[in-house]
């Protein structure tokens, strides 16, 4: 500022004419001119200049918090990036992780249900075995009965055929002689 007041002076004295120096240097007319600078930089200086001052002041604070952010923003992004990046290294291991998994799961589950199913087997197995060998206990039975019953028959048709009268009076005398004996 003191520059240019002294630059501005200096080009006041040497733009002077000739004609001052017949008459002498009149001092109002080089004097008023520098009070009325000096007015208008002291008026810039006091009310200007820390307005000005202020408003670069809140402009380089608005540009430093924005660099700041952005540059907040930006670690961000990069974490984020990385992140992804190293997601999408591990998702190739995580999804062959995951596949062998399935398929042991899988091959436990098929070999529990091959388990399962000859257990299932064995005791239907049993089981038919266990009712066969009933059926058959029954059809003997059936057949000892049936059998009895034939044998009861043919000799009871055996003995009308051969039993006489005698015979048959032999065996009531029998008969009532062992009941009276109880």
């Amino acid at each position: 500022m003191r520059l240019l007041l002294g630059l501005w002076i200096t080009q006041a004295w040497a733009a002077g004419s000739g004609a001052e120096e017949a008459h002498g240097v009149s001092w109002f007319q080089l004097i008023f001119p520098l009070v009325n600078f000096l007015i208008f930089a002291y008026l810039i200086k006091r009310y200007l200049l820390p307005v000005l001052r202020d408003y670069l002041r809140e402009r380089r604070g608005r540009i430093v918090s924005a660099v700041k952010e952005a540059e907040e923003d930006r670690a961000r992004a990069e974490a984020i990036v990385q992140d992804y990046r190293g997601r999408l290294a591990r998702l190739e291991a995580e999804t062959q992780e995951l596949r062998e998994r399935l398929r042991q799961e899988g091959e436990k589950g098929r070999a529990r249900l091959v388990a399962e199913a000859e257990e299932l087997a064995a005791k239907v197995k049993a089981d038919a075995d266990f009712l066969a060998q009933q059926e058959v206990k029954a059809r003997r039975q059936q057949l000892r009965a049936e059998m009895a019953s034939m044998a009861e028959r043919k000799a009871a048709e055996m003995l009308q055929q051969q039993l006489t009268a005698a015979d048959q009076q032999r065996l009531v005398e029998e008969f009532v002689h062992s009941v009276g004996q109880i």
